[in-house]
């Protein structure tokens, strides 16, 4: 399917989506880009072929993933550019995963003057993409308030929804990964091409993608540090409380030792114990237990084994 998404007096783009063969030749698209196109992880890299005249460009691009449960879930997808200098065109290939993203650069297209230059256009979507990682990291850092408000608030017990802290750490690997190798790219290539002779336009949408990829880069850097310290802390928490829970166990299996111990000498019929034939004897002993176990547990108290 081919869908014109901008017409303009110098350039068009078009988004294409499981071209058939007829339409592949038709648009003179070369077969081994197809099969690199249908590669959801290929490698981020451009090249420009000076013989067709056309230059290639695959990035990644966010994705929602919507098979994880658990809030904040993405990936990251490789998205393929085709500009055609000899046709004044640009190509951008996506699977169905990632239909949102013609409709995001549809819209942002339709600002364009149209006197577009198609390497305009070109720089124009890669805004767009940038747009998508901004959007996803402001969505993530919703959640990190969200998992810090939770921290701070609840200081006892085991509390703390590890899953989504876990989600959203592996989404900042992907798209901290992403954006970097997009930089790397992207910064080659917009420094490199000079087939089309630059202009104030063109100056501009190069300095926008090189401030979003800076400003992208460093928030997912430091999204990525501050879930893994909440990530840390709550772990830590967590295995705090689970050692005073078996400290305080070990306390109470102590203390409860002596009523065992003191009923069992009671209870051999040794002759001469003291009260032992006392007409409350069952009631002293009682006492006695108590008062062992309560000297017992202020001791344990007095040398800190009920503190956390």
């Amino acid at each position: 399917m081919l869908k014109q998404l901008f017409a303009g007096s110098q350039g068009t783009f078009y988004h294409a989506d499981d071209l058939e063969d007829d339409e592949v030749k038709k648009l003179n698209v070369p077969v081994s880009f197809i099969k690199d196109v249908n590669d959801e992880n290929e490698a981020a890299r451009w090249h420009y072929s000076k013989r067709d005249e056309t230059l290639t460009l695959f990035i990644d691009a966010v994705v929602v993933d919507n098979d994880v449960p658990s809030e904040g879930a993405y990936h990251t997808e490789s998205v393929a550019f085709l500009l055609q200098m000899k046709e004044h065109r640009v190509l951008m290939f996506t699977r169905s995963s990632m239909n949102f993203l013609a409709d995001h650069i549809a819209h942002k297209l339709t600002s364009s003057a149209k006197a577009t230059t198609p390497i305009d256009l070109l720089y124009t979507a890669i805004l767009v993409v940038y747009s998508d990682y901004q959007s996803a990291l402001n969505k993530l850092d919703v959640l990190r308030r969200k998992f810090q408000n939770q921290f701070y608030r609840k200081t006892t017990g085991f509390g703390g929804d590890l899953d989504s802290i876990w989600t959203v750490t592996n989404a900042l690997l992907y798209i901290d990964s992403s954006i970097e190798d997009n930089e790397d790219v992207i910064d080659n290539m917009t420094s490199q091409f000079n087939e089309y002779k630059p202009d104030s336009q063109t100056d501009f949408l190069k300095n926008r993608i090189n401030i979003e990829a800076q400003q992208a880069h460093k928030m997912a850097d430091l999204l990525s540090s501050v879930v893994g310290n909440i990530a840390d802390s709550y772990s830590s928490r967590n295995d705090r409380n689970l050692n005073w829970i078996m400290q305080i166990l070990t306390v109470y299996s102590v203390v409860l030792t002596i009523p065992t111990i003191i009923t069992g000498f009671y209870g051999q019929n040794v002759k001469y114990l003291p009260f032992a034939l006392h007409q409350n004897s069952w009631l002293i002993t009682i006492l006695i237990t108590l008062v062992l176990m309560l000297l017992a547990t202020i001791w344990f108290w007095r040398h800190g084994y009920f503190d956390k």
